[in-house]
């Protein structure tokens, strides 16, 4: 089985992500990771792996559309200043109420 449900939903993510918003790209990928899924789980849905992956892969699939910062990686290295302060603030806040 998988080592991490986490780790499996971020990498399904993560490519994703990869795919643009080109819809070729984004067909191959539904398919690619259906069929990984397929082999990972081994018929096999214990612990609801596969259905959860699966809702994922279609919800992503059917209705995400990505922001230009997930598209292009450097955009907040090259985003205005007062942009990456109110990015900061946020994640400073994010991170002291998760602990």
């Amino acid at each position: 089985m998988v080592a991490c449900e986490c780790d499996f939903y971020m990498d399904i993510f993560d490519d994703f992500l990869l795919s643009g918003n080109d819809e070729n790209q984004k067909i191959m990928w539904k398919m690619r990771t259906i069929i990984d899924l397929m082999k990972i789980t081994d018929g096999q849905d214990d612990n609801g792996l596969m259905e959860n992956a699966l809702r994922m892969i279609m919800l992503l699939f059917n209705h995400y559309s990505m922001a230009p910062c997930e598209l292009e990686r450097n955009y907040f290295v090259n985003a205005p200043f007062d942009e990456k302060e109110e990015l900061i603030t946020v994640l400073k806040e994010e991170f002291i109420r998760s602990l």
